[in-house]
């Protein structure tokens, strides 16, 4: 390859289903129009230079360095494909998104430098009358979502891949963790687990089926705004929290996300109706079922409560982890809240 190539992808924000998805529940995950774009551009050495204005610039030999410091994500992706590049790289990232509001930047970068790799190193096989598109097939995006999900969790210990799923499909998504893929620490977290995809349910809105999720398109949600309460805890303190809480009590917190799960499956059973007034109920109700695992506190309640109470708002909740960072709100934009646009752009490249 000895052509500029790039590719962008989209951030995120978790509508439902927090905490409860890394035990095989569903959730949804909402695909945001600000985007993380990469271009590349090959050296004639064995160097890769990454530009960025979230970080001073890194300067690393292709094949031997250290996946770690705020590019660390990035590293990770090319530590996949080196032994298939040819030459090194200079990696030039552009951000449009406020990294920190939560809405899935580390996935958007993951997604976007796997999907920019992948269409790099991929021999050019496809036949001259094959009409040329900027997303990859389905085949190629289910094995770039589980390559980042190797990503993430070998970086972080753990995630659902849910908001890696919105950087590479786009679109409000529905998402669940197969039993293979799911976290089995919890006795029971797994049983009784509604399923997206079933005999039983419509199949024309699969958007992909793998080894790792299932992943189903919903409609284009109303209007969603973010509120940031001006501090995060980081999620790995908010997990590490809960941990602690649920030593002796495992039962209570299976029962708990399972409830969880359900409020999520009701969630995503109404968007697939268009069913606007139910769907924000649930939102509303997974928000009292975050408050019972103790991720909500007095600064969020308050902005929850001051949300709800603005003429059209349908429902307000934590978006994410907890214990900081954003809330979102359904319906018209209100005091203090930014616009979260939707965008059914997942990864794009170009070249």
């Amino acid at each position: 390859m000895q052509r500029k190539m790039s590719a962008s992808a989209p951030g995120s924000i978790m509508i439902t289903g927090e905490h409860a998805v890394v035990y095989g529940h569903p959730a949804m995950v909402c695909a945001i129009d600000q985007r993380v774009t990469i271009t590349a551009k090959p050296n004639d050495n064995r160097q890769v230079q990454i530009f960025s204005g979230i970080s001073d610039p890194v300067v690393v030999a292709l094949d031997s360095f250290e996946v770690s410091g705020p590019m660390r994500f990035v590293l990770a992706a090319l530590a996949l494909y080196r032994d298939r590049l040819s030459h090194g790289l200079r990696l030039d990232i552009v951000s449009q998104i406020d990294p920190k509001l939560g809405l899935g930047s580390s996935a958007a970068v993951t997604i976007a430098t796997l999907g920019l790799l992948e269409a790099m190193t991929r021999p050019e096989t496809q036949p001259q009358t094959q009409p040329k598109t900027d997303q990859p097939p389905m085949p190629r995006k289910a094995r770039l979502h589980q390559q980042a999900l190797e990503i993430i969790r070998g970086l972080q210990g753990r995630g659902s891949g849910a908001d890696l799923a919105a950087s590479l499909h786009g679109g409000l998504l529905g998402y669940q963790l197969t039993a293979a893929a799911a976290d089995t620490a919890l006795p029971g977290s797994g049983a009784n687990v509604a399923g997206l995809f079933s005999p039983s349910s419509q199949h024309h809105d699969l958007v992909s089926t793998s080894e790792q999720a299932v992943i189903i398109l919903l409609p284009h949600p109303p209007q969603l705004s973010l509120c940031y309460c001006g501090y995060k805890t980081p999620t790995g303190d908010v997990l590490a929290g809960i941990a602690k809480r649920m030593q002796g009590r495992e039962a209570a917190y299976a029962a708990l996300y399972g409830r969880m799960g359900g409020r999520a499956m009701a969630a995503i059973t109404a968007a697939r109706l268009r069913d606007w007034p139910v769907f924000a109920e649930q939102l509303n109700a997974y928000q009292d079922l975050m408050v019972e695992l103790r991720v909500s506190d007095p600064m969020l309640d308050a902005l929850v409560a001051r949300a709800r109470s603005e003429a059209g708002v349908m429902a307000a909740k934590i978006s994410g982890s907890g214990l900081g960072d954003c809330i979102l709100a359904l319906g018209p934009l209100v005091a203090q809240h930014q616009p979260a646009p939707f965008t059914a752009k997942g990864l794009v490249l170009d070249d």
